[in-house]
């Protein structure tokens, strides 16, 4: 997803892969309410070790999915690029980048002219296979 304010461009991860995203954690959510609708219906101590067991995890999952899905973009900021994965922020000098190619998963590459180069996950292939055209719109950008 590309967002645009003042000279600031911000490319997310697709729509696409967050809804299905949320497709799947809806599921997660409704089988946690089903295993504690069963502990509340036949309190046992089986049932409220699954509704406990299916709980952690989802809450898990949540925190995993907050910082892989929501947290990774790449801005264009004025002279700055700033690339933001899920562990780490990196911030490039505009100028400094001299390409933007397809890397390993998928994920964009930008090449610095030092020959050090950077990856962005919030451009991989993960993000609904519409990688080229999104490549093509940061290289516009980018004037490359």
């Amino acid at each position: 997803m590309r967002e645009r304010g003042g000279d600031t461009m911000v490319w997310r991860v697709h729509p696409r892969l967050l809804l299905w995203a949320g497709v799947f954690w809806t599921l997660a959510v409704l089988s946690v309410l089903g295993a504690w609708l069963a502990w509340g219906l036949d309190r046992t101590e089986g049932n409220v070790v699954q509704a406990a067991v299916a709980t952690v995890l989802v809450a898990a999952v949540s925190s995993v999915w907050g910082l892989v899905l929501l947290r990774p973009r790449v801005e264009l900021r004025g002279g700055t690029v700033v690339i933001v994965n899920p562990l780490a922020t990196y911030r490039l000098r505009r100028e400094d980048v001299v390409a933007v190619t397809d890397g390993l998963h998928g994920a964009a590459v930008f090449h610095r002219g030092d020959g050090f180069k950077t990856r962005a996950v919030a451009l991989g292939e993960a993000s609904a296979g519409i990688r080229d055209e999104r490549l093509t719109d940061v290289r516009r950008a980018l004037g490359l």
